[in-house]
């Protein structure tokens, strides 16, 4: 009840607008994908958030007045995303934007607000790709050289838990990387 670790996301590659490989033909990224992908990662995070902090509200608060904890998770795309992630990066970019202001809405009730800005991580999406993608993107990751590990998301997510001055803060959490433009 106190505690919201929040997860959303999908995605979908494909350039703002381009000619087709095939014929030639102008294509543009279809709206109804984008706005499905904001609608996911950018309104779903925030309708957990708000129908959790309402929960939150009803609570007693226990020491520092505090309620309850949110960890909301972004990407590393949100700052620096590579090309044909532009509604992916924009529904990212969003959860991050919306941090600060949200913990300065919330912090009058005692609750907080943080957020996780995952590089690349060995997840079941992941793991469906062959080994040679998954290496290549291990190899691309500055330090250490693979794959982000979920208990390491799940012992950030636990320290933002725990740690009652951790308020109103985006921490990326990707091995230094810095995604190229492709």
């Amino acid at each position: 009840e106190r505690i919201l670790v929040n997860c959303a996301g999908t995605g979908n590659a494909a350039k703002t607008a381009g000619r087709s490989k095939q014929d030639g033909s102008i294509k543009h990224f279809p709206l109804d994908a984008f706005d499905r992908i904001i609608q996911i990662n950018l309104v779903g995070t925030f309708r957990c958030l708000a129908k959790s902090a309402a929960g939150m509200l009803t609570l007693e608060p226990g020491e520092d007045g505090e309620r309850g904890a949110i960890v909301n998770t972004a990407s590393a795309a949100a700052e620096d995303g590579q090309m044909g992630q532009a509604a992916y990066s924009a529904s990212k970019a969003g959860v991050v934007g919306m941090t600060l202001p949200i913990a300065r809405d919330l912090m009058s009730e005692g609750i907080r607000v943080n957020t996780i800005l995952p590089g690349i991580f060995d997840t079941p999406l992941l793991a469906a790709a062959p080994q040679q993608v998954r290496d290549a993107l291990a190899a691309s990751v500055p330090f250490p050289k693979r794959l982000g590990r979920p208990e390491e998301f799940a012992a950030l997510a636990l320290t933002m838990i725990e740690c009652g001055y951790f308020n109103g803060e985006d921490v990326r959490l990707d091995g230094a990387i810095r995604m190229a433009p492709r």
